[in-house]
């Protein structure tokens, strides 16, 4: 199963076609108000910003020799453009400028600076390592020595002011509305911060928690967050309400994005936390309490969903294996005994609430796929190589493998196989059907429309087949257009040139029986938009050209000198 899957989402970017070349600063500004940041990246000169059918922006100036160096010298290992952020209207931006290496930890530092689009660069703080934007003129950052400070502009004289939180913090997350915050301390202790429609900070910090390693997730509006203490013990908050104990002697976490629950892995004789005890209780006390209420949670879901502890299959002793129990928030269930491994690689790339489980060991483990608080038997087991790949539906209820079968003369070749799909519902798997063969993994599969490829042995690229229709032989990479459907734009005739891949881009509208329009040459960087748009790097050496093809056509060179442009957090597909 190498090959490789990454959710194919899409930037949520609308950018319109027009004509202008370099990278000046534009005059025409739109009255309309901007909700979508708009695409950003930069050169040897500055940083620069093209929001829809606007001229390019400026957003800082590299004037320095010594900061022109700087940015030389930061190369392939820091991009300037991912430090730039915005004020919820995209009036006032954020970036950070003279930039300083730590050597002994190699992270890096850089003066905080705010502007209006059509005001003076003002300094907000400096030596800032990372930092998030409140409501209002307002910035949560954390600094080189680890100290998190809130810094805000003065209404009387428009000089920003900082005040210190905390001196030293392991990690801090805002909501996505900018007024909740909640930062760990080095001791271990979780607060609790919140802040006005200005920024401005309401009331203390709250303490909600201690003995705190991590922060294991939190939800956007931080309504859910987990923890742990780095010993085994997963901590949970809603509401930012005090951390309850979760269970203990946790050794494998699936977060599921979408719904905020938790699967998870622990100890056959640990016994799952009560929820309402408080959380200065001791382990011991809680097993105690809770050993019959485990016993009789475990019958009770054996009974209504059929699973039987397992153990003749593979075997492994219960002692052996793990137990599987699932969390939604309020209480915690046991799903499954005698698991040996717990996935969310596919419920990070699909709908965010699906999650597959291993059951068994040696070389037999039977595979579960995991829905709210059900374990679903997909039939399907690891005995040998015979099961090359799987993979959800990012959509719809279906389930998707590749089987390596040989024909009835063996000749089928080795590592290849055929894709198969089932459906199913909240209470099990339904029916089984061929659909085509000769690849050796799924990439992604959405809307019934499924993305494969054969592997070339040794090689960084794979064949690209959308349902079973093969579209090229060497392809890098691909990115959907949309979430339901089959048109997307493709990276193929893939070369190595140095330390990246370059090929061609096609842009394909799922027609039957066509292969895709090819866009542009030596290309070696490129994201898609939502509404079909694509921005593109080509060239060779460090600068590249920066394109953007609109939808119905029309292309636009952004910047004949780019080095990099910011991507989408999740990324493209790759095909290995």
């Amino acid at each position: 199963m190498r090959v490789r899957k990454i959710a194919a989402t899409v930037l949520g970017l609308c950018l319109l076609a027009a004509s202008l070349t370099g990278c000046r600063r534009g005059q025409q500004r739109s009255g309309a108000a901007h909700t979508e940041d708009p695409l950003i990246w930069y050169n040897r000169s500055g940083l620069y910003a093209y929001f829809p059918g606007e001229e390019i922006r400026e957003i800082a100036s590299f004037d320095s020799e010594r900061e022109t160096n700087v940015i030389q010298r930061i190369l392939g290992r820091h991009d300037p453009s991912a430090d730039v952020a915005f004020s919820a209207d995209r009036e006032r931006v954020y970036f950070l400028r003279n930039y300083a290496e730590d050597n002994v930890y190699s992270f890096f530092s850089g003066e905080l600076c705010a502007k209006n689009w059509e005001g003076e660069t003002e300094t907000v703080a400096e030596h800032i390592v990372k930092y998030v934007p409140l409501a209002g003129a307002a910035v949560l950052g954390e600094d080189k020595t680890g100290a998190l400070s809130l810094s805000y502009r003065s209404e009387k004289g428009g000089l920003w002011q900082s005040e210190v939180i905390a001196a030293l913090v392991l990690d801090f997350r805002v909501s996505k509305d900018g007024r909740r915050a909640v930062y760990l301390t080095g001791d271990g202790e979780l607060f609790a911060l919140r802040f006005g429609e200005a920024g401005e900070r309401v009331g203390e910090p709250q303490r909600i928690g201690a003995g705190i390693r991590q922060l294991s997730f939190a939800s956007d509006d931080l309504e859910q967050l987990y923890g742990s203490d780095g010993s085994g013990s997963i901590y949970y908050s809603a509401g930012l309400t005090p951390l309850r104990v979760v269970s203990v002697d946790v050794t494998e976490t699936a977060f599921i994005s979408k719904t905020g629950h938790l699967y998870y892995l622990r100890d056959e004789h640990s016994v799952p936390e009560n929820l309402g005890r408080a959380e200065t209780d001791t382990r011991g006390a809680k097993k105690e309490e809770l050993s019959q209420q485990e016993s009789e949670a475990s019958e009770e879901v054996e009974e209504e969903s059929g699973v039987q502890p397992q153990t003749a299959v593979n075997g492994l002793s219960p002692a052996q294996g793990k137990v599987l129990c699932y969390f939604d928030g309020n209480e915690s269930r046991t799903l499954l005994k005698n698991v040996s491994r717990l996935s969310s690689v596919y419920s990070d790339r699909t709908q965010g609430d699906r999650a597959l489980v291993w059951q068994g060991g040696g070389n037999s483990y039977s595979i579960y796929l995991l829905r709210d608080d059900r374990a679903l038997n997909t039939g399907l087991h690891l005995t040998d190589r015979g099961l090359l790949d799987l993979a959800f539906d990012a959509s719809e209820d279906k389930f998707y493998y590749v089987l390596f079968q040989p024909d009835a003369s063996g000749e089928q070749k080795a590592n290849l196989g055929t894709v198969f799909e089932k459906r199913y519902n909240e209470e099990g798997m339904e029916r089984e059907e061929a659909l085509f063969g000769d690849v050796s993994g799924i990439s992604n599969a959405q809307g019934g429309v499924v993305f494969a490829g054969a592997e070339h042995p040794n090689e960084s690229y794979a064949s690209l087949a959308v349902n079973g229709e093969t579209l090229a032989e060497r392809v890098a990479s691909y990115q959907l257009v949309r979430e339901n459907g089959s048109a997307l734009y493709y990276l193929k005739d893939a070369l190595s040139i140095g330390e990246d891949k370059q090929g061609t881009l096609v842009r394909w509208d799922g027609t039957a029986g066509e292969t895709g329009e090819e866009l542009f040459y030596g290309v070696s960087d490129y994201e898609v938009e939502s509404d079909g748009s694509v921005t593109l790097l080509s060239g060779y050496g460090d600068a590249k050209e920066l394109w953007y093809y609109s939808v119905s056509g029309g292309r636009r060179l952004l910047d004949s000198a780019a080095l990099g442009f910011r991507h989408s957090e999740s990324g493209r597909t790759e095909s290995k």
